[in-house]
């Protein structure tokens, strides 16, 4: 991981254990992180964490995402940003809907997933 300070690159290194890169992306939990994809020509991605859930449904709060790799032409990769979180007033439900035992929403507009840890791809080029 790189951190810049005082316009000095910092390196930090994390261990990680074989537990914490197996995500678990079957079954929605509270603090998980979860993205959405959508357009026609683009491909836009926002994520999002569950911040309330039942046994039928999750509320979801907006946060922010971090754009790498764009080449220009608005495509790149997409990656979650937990530090920037929406406020209360902009928390939404939606209904838990299964498909093949991975659980996940869809609706008129967008499909919301269990984010597997993986840079999502980016495009706002239309």
């Amino acid at each position: 991981m790189i951190h810049s300070e005082n316009n000095c690159t910092v390196f930090l290194f994390m261990t990680v254990t074989a537990d914490q890169l197996s995500l678990q992306t079957n079954k929605f939990e509270l603090d998980q992180i979860i993205c959405s994809s959508f357009g026609y020509d683009m491909t836009i991605v926002e994520f999002y964490v569950v911040a309330r859930m039942t046994k039928a449904s999750v509320w979801l709060r907006p946060i922010g995402r971090i754009v790498t790799g764009d080449d220009g032409q608005g495509e790149g990769k997409a990656i979650p940003d937990t530090s920037v979180q929406a406020p209360d007033c902009n928390i939404f439900r939606k209904r838990i809907q299964l498909w093949d035992g991975v659980e996940g929403i869809s609706d008129s507009i967008k499909y919301f997933r269990i984010w597997d840890g993986k840079p999502q791809y980016h495009n706002t080029w239309d």
